[in-house]
């Protein structure tokens, strides 16, 4: 079988990125991610499989995986391989399906940012300012999500940006009010951007644009020769990155089973 994301610099730092955040335990084709501080986060408590020689090993791959989580209320897998709607026909439990894809930049077409009057573009580096982020988060996710998960989840991602592990989140301010947020990881040479959000009453004039500059920036300073992002097949803001010079180059497949 075939992955469906072959270049190997993002993918290690993929994992590096993740390992921020969780424990891992490694196997010969998968990793199983694990973080005690918010064990009903998905994305930090969850097995990637980045190989497999058959369809009959990746269905017992992950079969293993659903036993491994009872008494949990999900389990939730992220393949590099490609999931057949054969295969998922086989499983007790449906999943949620959905695919991410991997957008690396092309930096020749990167121009330097054009300032907004007042607007300024801060590394979080105190408490304060993950409570902003939490604000921010909530707006977005807080009726969906719960105001208490959400404030969770901010605050332990904000945490480790704190802790100067190659994971960096940057604000916007414009006139002193937080209208955007964005985080950075970087490892060696690339660069993943992460958590890119922009205020719902903000959108669509211009802050997008700049905060997303700004962060390229930061990596380029930084010595990032590879940047690429992950997101959701199914957002948004995917168009914004197609323009601003992102290309697709692989795809993620994510399986959710509620147990």
């Amino acid at each position: 079988m075939q992955r469906t994301m072959r270049n190997e610099k993002i993918l290690t730092c993929e994992i590096e990125y993740i390992k921020c955040f969780s424990k891992a335990v490694e196997a010969q084709n998968s990793i199983r991610f694990r973080d005690d501080l918010l064990q009903d986060m998905y994305y930090h408590n969850f097995t990637l499989i980045m190989d497999s020689n058959s369809e009959d090993e990746l269905y017992r791959l992950i079969e293993n995986e659903i036993s491994l989580r009872e008494g949990s209320n999900f389990c939730n897998i992220v393949s590099f391989v490609p999931i057949s709607d054969c295969l998922l026909q086989k499983f007790e439990y449906k999943p949620q399906v959905s695919v991410s894809g991997f957008y690396l930049l092309d930096i020749d077409r990167h121009s330097r940012p054009i300032d907004k009057a007042k607007c300024i573009i801060s590394r979080v580096n105190d408490a304060s300012m993950i409570d902003d982020i939490v604000r921010l988060d909530l707006e977005h996710d807080g009726d969906r999500l719960g105001v208490d998960f959400c404030t969770r989840r901010a605050k332990r991602r904000g945490s480790v940006c704190l802790l100067d592990k190659g994971v960096a989140s940057y604000i916007c301010y414009d006139d002193g009010e937080a209208v955007g947020s964005c985080n950075i990881f970087i490892n060696g040479d690339v660069a993943k951007i992460e958590d890119f959000a922009v205020s719902l009453t903000k959108q669509r004039q211009g802050y997008g644009t700049l905060i997303l500059g700004s962060i390229i920036e930061a990596a380029l300073k930084s010595g990032a020769s590879t940047i690429y992002l992950v997101t959701d097949e199914e957002d948004t803001p995917k168009e914004m990155y197609l323009k601003y010079g992102f290309k697709k180059i692989g795809e993620q497949t994510d399986l959710l089973f509620k147990l």
